[in-house]
C-alpha cells in the first residue's frame, strides 16, 4: 500500500516498524504535507498522530522522529505537542516520570513556538474541528474556541504536582520548560478560584523559576477577587449613602465619602509597605548621598523614623502601625537561622533600632498621629500571639552559646571559656521588655502587666568588653562574639568602647590585638555601628588610623612595632568599608593601583629602590628603611612593588625562588596588611592581562596560601578571587600551564565560608514589579528583588529609562497592588547621586502631564517629604520651578499653523516623544498643566508639609 493511502498514525507506525531513518522520516512527513491538500491544522495532526507512540513509554527512535521534526521542519513546533501532551494526561493516567523527562528533554531542546501568547483556555483537538473551513491553516485547533474549553493551568497541574514534589536537578527539563510555557501563559481569563489555590499551595515548593512566572499568573485571579470585593463594598457604601441623604444626615455623608477619599488615596497595605521600607532603610545605611554625609547618631536614626512618617499616611491608627511595625520586626527576627549573621543583624534592628524609634515617637507626637497614651494592650496581644515563637528563638539561641563554648574549649586544650563578668544572656521576651522600660516606652509596672513572669532587668554594664577581648584566646573568640551581640546592652557599649579606643589613637595606642580581631569576626564588625553611623565612624577611622597613622616618637623608638599597629589599624578599617560595603577612601583606593616606575616622582622611586634590594635583594627590611618610609606611601606603594618583581621575573633579573623568598615578607605581620590592597589589585591585573598572567597567578598564590595570610583581608577580597575561580573567567588554561593551585585556594575560601554560591536567576525590574501585584502571591524576600533590580535598572539605563518601566507598569490593566505602591517607588533614592524617579519625572513634560502620573503625583511628594523632609522640599521646589517653565510656554493649535510648520512641530514632537525639554504646548497640555497645578495649590495637605512660601508661587503662576 502507497504511503499516500495510509493515515498519518499508520505512516508513523510503518515507518517505526521499518526503522526508518530519522532524517528520512522527517522528509517522508514533509512530502505528506507537500503532496496533498491536507494544509489545514498540520500541527496538531502530526501531534495527535505521534503522541500515542510517546506515551505512556517512548521509544527511542520515535524521539529521535519527534527531535527531527521539531529541528529540521516548520511542520511542528514544541508548543503544540505539549499542549497535547497536556491534554493526554488531563484525560488518561500520568506516564511514568522518565517517560516525561524524556519527552521535554527534546522540547527544552527545541523550544519553538514560545514567542507568541498562550491562551488561558485551551480546547482540545478533534477530527470534527481539524476540517472546519473557517479555522485557516495557521491556527492551532487547541486553541480554538468552542464550549469544551478547559484552563490551562489546570492542565498543568499534574507537572506542577511533579516538579514540586522531585529533586529540581532529576528533573530540570521539565522545570525549564515549564517556566517558559507559564512565561507566555496569559493571566486573563483568570482560572477558576479551585484551580488558582491548588497552584498557589504548591507555590512555596516549586522552583523559583516556575515561581517567578506562575504568581504573575496567580495575580490576575485575585485581583478578580478583590475587584468583586471592591464592588461590592462599593455598593454597600452607595446604599448608606442613599439612606443618609433620605434621612437628611449631610454630616454623615461627608464623613463617608471623607473616609472613601482617605482609602483611595492610599492603596497601600501597611505590613508589606513596612516590610519593604525596613529593606530600604537598610541599604540606606550604607549609601553616601550626593554630597552629604551622616556624621551623627542622630541623623543615623533618622531614617527609622520615616516609618512612623510613611505609616501615618496609610493608616489612621497609631496602635496599628505599632502593631504591625514590632510584629514584622519580630517575626524576622525569630525566623532566622541563629547561626548567621543576619540573625545578629535582625536583632540590632529589633532591640536597638526599632527601641530607639518608638522612643523618638513617643517623645515628638507627630501632628495629630501621636504614640499610644497606652500601648499596654498592643505590646499584651502582641506578646501574647509571639510568646512560643520568641520562646523557640530565645532556646535556640542558648543552644548556639552553649555549643560554642564546648567547641572553643575542646579546640584550646580543654581551657574553659569564663563568662564575661556582669552581661548577661536574656531571652527575646526579656530582652525586649527591659529595651523597653530602659528607654522609657513603658514603665516598669506596664512591663509587669503586659508579659506576666517575664523578668525586666536594669542595665548595669560589666566588665570592659575590648579589655577582655584583647586578652582573649582566638579559639575563644566566637563564644566572646556572641555575648557582644546578644547580650543586654553589651552592643552599645562596645561600640563606644571601640570608638573612645579609635579617637584616642595615635597617641594612645590601642589594646593589643583588638584591632585585627575585630577585623577578623564579621559579627564585631557589624557592632560597631550601634551607637554610631557607619559613615560616621569610617570618617573617624580615616583621621585617626589613616591620615594620622603613627605617632613619631613612638616611631621612632620601635619603628617595626609602629609600622605594625599602623597596619592592623589599615586592616581594620579595609574590613569594616567592605563588610558595610562603604566607599574606599582615598588612600584605600590609592593601594589598589600599581604606578609604572618612570611615572614616579624621585622621592617615591628612591623609596621604591630601597624595597625592592629589601624584599627580593639580600639588605633585609632595616630599620633605616622604616624611618625612611612613611607607612601611608609603603602602602599605596606596595602593588607597585610587586609589579616590579613581577616584571624582574619576566625579564629574567631575579628567579622564582627570589620572587618566593621576596613575597614570604608578606605573610609576616610587618607587611601581611597591605595585601588587601595587593589582592585587589593583582585579581584586577588577571583579569585584564588574561593569558598572559601565569606569574600574577604565582604570585597571588604565594600570597593567599601564606601561612600567615590575614583572613579580614581575604574576606576583603571575597568576591575578586571569587571572579577569577569562576568557570566564566576564561583563565582556565593559564591556570593549568601556571600550575595554580585551584584547588588550594578554594579550599581557603571555603573554610572561611566565603566561596560564591550557585548564581541565582536574575529578575529585571518588569518582572520584579510584577511579583508584587498581589503581595499575598509575592515570593520570600520580594522586597529584596525589587530593590535590586531597581539599583541594577539605573545603572544600566538611568533613572529615565528605569521611570519609564515603573510608570508603563502602572498603565498595564489589573495591576493590583501595583498603582498604591509606584508613588513611593518614585520618591526613593536612587543608588546613585541620590536623586529620585519622581525628580527625573519633572524634566519629561509629556510624562509629568499624563493623566495617569497625575494621580501618583501628590502621594509621591508626600511620601518623598516623610522619607526626608529636608530632600523632600527641594523635590517640590524642583517641581514649582519646573511647573513655572511650563507655564511660560506659549500655546500653539494645529489649525493655525502653516503645512511646513506643522511638519516641523511634528519632528519635534517626535523628537521629544520621550520626554526632555519642549517649546511649547499643544491646548490639551495646557489645561492639564493648569488642572494640576490648581490641584496641588488647593491641596491642604501640601500646604502643611512644604509651608506657604512655595504654594504661594504656584498662586501667582496662573
Amino acid at each position: 500500500m502507497a504511503h499516500e493511502d495510509l493515515s498519518l498514525p499508520e505512516l508513523i507506525g510503518r515507518a517505526y516498524a521499518r526503522a526508518l531513518p530519522p532524517k528520512k522520516f522527517a522528509k517522508l512527513i514533509q512530502s505528506r504535507f507537500h503532496e496533498t491538500s491536507e494544509t489545514q491544522n498540520v500541527e496538531d495532526s502530526i501531534s495527535a498522530a505521534i503522541l500515542p507512540y510517546l506515551v505512556p513509554s517512548p521509544p527511542s527512535l520515535i524521539l529521535s522522529y519527534l527531535s527531527h521534526l521539531l529541528s529540521n521542519t516548520t511542520l511542528l513546533t514544541s508548543r503544540t505537542i505539549f499542549i497535547h501532551l497536556l491534554f493526554y494526561i488531563h484525560n488518561h493516567d500520568l506516564p511514568s516520570i522518565s517517560s516525561v523527562i524524556s519527552i521535554t528533554n527534546i522540547l527544552s531542546t527545541h523550544p519553538t513556538g514560545l514567542d507568541q501568547p498562550i491562551p488561558s483556555l485551551l480546547s482540545p483537538f478533534t477530527s470534527e474541528l481539524s476540517i472546519r473551513p473557517d479555522v485557516g491553516p495557521s491556527t492551532s485547533t487547541s486553541v480554538v474556541q468552542s464550549q469544551n474549553q478547559i484552563s490551562t493551568l489546570s492542565l498543568l497541574l499534574p507537572l506542577l504536582r511533579i516538579s514540586s514534589t522531585h529533586s529540581p536537578n532529576s528533573i530540570s527539563s521539565l522545570n525549564g520548560y515549564l517556566s517558559k510555557f507559564i512565561s507566555v501563559l496569559s493571566a486573563f481569563p483568570s482560572p477558576s478560584l479551585d484551580v488558582g489555590l491548588e497552584a498557589g499551595q504548591l507555590l512555596p515548593s516549586l522552583p523559583e523559576e516556575i515561581g517567578t512566572h506562575l504568581r504573575g499568573l496567580l495575580s490576575g485571579l485575585m485581583t478578580d477577587l478583590d475587584n468583586q470585593d471592591l464592588m461590592v463594598q462599593a455598593n454597600q457604601q452607595q446604599q448608606q449613602q442613599n439612606q443618609d441623604i433620605q434621612m437628611g444626615d449631610g454630616n454623615t455623608q461627608n464623613a463617608s465619602i471623607s473616609q472613601g477619599s482617605r482609602k483611595g488615596e492610599s492603596e497601600l497595605p501597611l505590613r508589606q509597605t513596612i516590610i519593604f521600607l525596613l529593606e530600604y532603610i537598610k541599604r540606606m545605611s550604607i549609601k553616601r548621598l550626593g554630597t552629604s554625609t551622616i556624621t551623627t547618631e542622630d541623623d543615623s536614626k533618622e531614617r527609622y523614623r520615616a516609618l512612623v512618617r510613611v505609616g501615618k499616611q496609610i493608616t489612621n491608627d497609631p496602635e496599628e502601625l505599632l502593631r504591625v511595625l514590632l510584629e514584622v520586626t519580630i517575626q524576622d527576627l525569630v525566623e532566622s537561622n541563629v547561626d548567621t549573621l543576619q540573625c545578629a543583624e535582625h536583632w540590632g534592628i529589633v532591640v536597638e533600632d526599632v527601641s530607639n524609634l518608638l522612643k523618638w515617637w513617643k517623645d515628638n507626637r507627630i501632628d495629630d498621629f501621636g504614640f499610644p497614651d497606652d500601648p499596654s494592650n498592643v505590646l499584651s496581644t502582641l506578646f501574647q500571639s509571639l510568646s512560643p515563637s520568641m520562646q523557640t528563638f530565645s532556646e535556640q539561641l542558648s543552644q548556639r552559646y552553649s555549643n560554642l563554648v564546648q567547641q572553643a574549649e575542646n579546640e584550646d586544650d580543654g581551657s574553659t571559656f569564663t563568662p564575661l563578668e556582669g552581661w548577661h544572656l536574656l531571652s527575646l521576651q526579656e530582652t525586649l521588655l527591659s529595651k523597653f522600660v530602659q528607654v522609657g516606652i513603658i514603665s516598669h509596672e506596664q512591663g509587669s502587666v503586659i508579659a506576666p513572669g517575664v523578668n525586666i532587668h536594669t542595665l548595669s554594664p560589666g566588665e570592659s568588653l575590648t579589655n577582655r577581648l584583647s586578652s582573649e584566646s582566638h579559639p575563644h573568640l566566637p563564644s566572646l562574639v556572641h555575648t557582644v551581640q546578644y547580650s543586654f546592652g553589651s552592643s552599645s557599649t562596645f561600640s563606644t568602647e571601640v570608638t573612645q579606643i579609635i579617637e584616642s589613637c595615635p597617641v594612645t595606642p590601642p589594646p593589643e590585638n583588638i584591632f585585627n580581631y575585630i577585623a577578623s569576626q564579621p559579627g564585631l564588625l557589624a557592632c560597631l555601628t550601634t551607637q554610631i553611623s557607619p559613615l560616621a565612624l569610617l570618617d573617624l577611622m580615616q583621621e585617626r588610623l589613616l591620615d594620622l597613622g603613627v605617632d613619631e616618637q613612638s616611631r621612632n623608638d620601635d619603628p617595626q612595632g609602629s609600622l605594625t599597629r599602623f597596619g592592623e589599624g589599615v586592616a581594620l578599617v579595609e574590613a569594616f568599608v567592605a563588610h558595610h560595603q562603604l566607599p574606599l577612601t582615598p588612600l584605600l583606593q590609592d593601594a589598589r593601583c600599581a604606578i609604572s616606575f618612570s611615572h614616579l616622582d624621585e622621592e617615591s622611586k628612591e623609596c621604591m629602590n630601597g624595597w625592592v634590594k629589601a624584599i627580593f635583594g639580600s639588605d633585609g627590611i632595616e630599620d633605616a628603611i622604616l624611618l625612611a618610609t612613611p607607612p601611608q606611601k609603603l602602602y599605596k606603594l606596595s602593588p607597585t612593588l610587586i609589579q616590579q618583581a613581577i616584571a624582574a621575573v619576566t625579564a629574567s633579573q631575579i628567579d622564582l625562588d627570589t620572587l618566593h623568598s621576596g613575597l614570604s615578607y608578606f605573610s609576616q605581620p610587618l607587611l601581611s596588611w597591605c595585601l588587601g590592597g595587593v589582592v585587589a589589585w593583582l585579581c584586577k591585573e588577571i583579569k585584564r592581562q588574561g593569558l598572559l598572567s601565569a606569574i600574577h597567578l604565582v604570585v597571588l598564590q604565594d600570597l593567599i596560601l601564606g601561612h600567615s595570610c590575614p583572613e579580614a583581608l581575604i574576606r576583603v577580597n571575597a568576591k575578586g578571587l571569587n571572579e577569577l575561580l569562576s568557570p566564566n573567567s576564561g583563565l582556565t588554561p593559564v591556570f593549568e600551564s601556571s600550575n595554580f593551585d585551584l584547588v588550594g585556594i578554594r579550599t581557603k575560601l571555603d573554610s572561611l565560608g566565603l566561596n560564591a554560591s550557585l548564581p541565582t536567576q536574575e529578575i529585571d525590574l518588569k518582572g520584579a514589579l510584577n511579583a508584587v501585584r498581589q503581595f499575598d502571591l509575592a515570593p520570600p524576600r520580594w522586597e529584596k528583588t525589587l530593590l535590586d533590580s531597581l539599583d541594577a535598572e539605573v545603572a544600566l539605563r538611568g533613572r529615565e529609562g528605569c521611570l519609564d518601566i515603573v510608570l508603563e507598569q502602572v498603565e498595564i490593566p489589573h495591576n493590583g497592588n501595583l498603582a498604591g505602591f509606584v508613588p513611593l517607588l518614585l520618591a526613593l533614592s536612587t543608588s546613585t547621586g541620590g536623586y529620585t524617579l519622581l525628580e527625573s519625572l519633572f524634566g519629561h513634560p509629556k510624562k509629568l502631564l499624563s493623566p495617569q502620573t497625575d494621580e501618583s503625583l501628590k502621594r509621591s511628594l508626600i511620601y518623598s517629604s516623610a522619607l526626608n523632609s529636608s530632600s523632600g522640599q527641594i523635590v517640590f521646589a524642583s517641581l514649582v520651578y519646573e511647573l513655572e517653565y511650563l507655564v511660560s510656554l506659549p500655546v500653539k493649535m494645529d489649525d493655525e499653523l502653516s503645512q511646513s510648520q506643522g511638519e516641523k512641530i511634528r519632528k519635534k514632537r517626535k523628537t521629544n516623544q520621550d520626554g526632555g525639554m519642549i517649546n511649547r504646548l499643544n491646548v490639551e497640555q495646557r489645561e492639564r498643566l493648569e488642572s494640576l497645578i490648581r490641584g496641588l495649590r488647593d491641596d491642604e495637605s501640601l500646604r502643611s508639609r512644604f509651608g506657604n512660601g512655595m504654594i504661594e508661587r504656584l498662586d501667582r503662576i496662573l
